[in-house]
């Protein structure tokens, strides 16, 4: 399917060639060429799957229960349950982005999937367990997660706000 994203994708990838080869030639080029396609040969599996996984939660969570917990009309309510949501989603991006497109397909509004993104980005416990407290040590991971608390809530406010004009 051609659209605006693979239309900006194509052109920054011919622009990015235009000036390796500027800089270095054919062999610039391969170089760049090849490292990208070692990314796509590890991750392509895992995107697949990731991408598979999403497509049969999305056919096993009835759509009402989507719609009636994240819709529009779900209120605040349904504002920090997908902000919990985002938190609790042990995962990097390949799966938290497919998850909140699935969530759009089945009828959730956007300050819900807004929250969830938020969430994801800002309270993944995973990462602050794993990453956070043993780096930063645990006062100042917990003094960052505790200020973030509020934040993907006020985004879904204002993602809903936005979104009714």
């Amino acid at each position: 399917m051609i659209d605006g994203a693979l239309i900006v994708m194509t052109a920054v990838v011919v622009g990015l060639a235009a000036v390796a080869w500027w800089r270095g030639g054919s062999e610039l080029v391969g170089a760049g060429l090849g490292g990208g396609a070692g990314l796509l040969w590890r991750y392509a599996l895992l995107i697949t799957l990731s991408f598979l996984a999403v497509g049969l939660a999305e056919a096993l969570v009835p759509r009402s229960w989507i719609q009636q917990g994240l819709g529009a009309q779900a209120g605040v309510r349904g504002l920090v349950l997908a902000a919990a949501a985002g938190a609790l989603t042990p995962s990097g991006p390949f799966i938290a982005l497919p998850i909140a497109a699935s969530l759009i397909r089945t009828g959730a509004g956007a300050g819900p999937v807004v929250a969830y993104v938020t969430g994801w980005s800002l309270l993944a416990l995973h990462r602050l367990v794993a990453w956070e407290m043993p780096l930063l040590g645990p006062r100042l991971a917990l003094l960052r997660w505790a200020i973030c608390l509020i934040v993907p809530v006020l985004a879904g406010l204002v993602a809903r706000a936005l979104t009714r004009a």
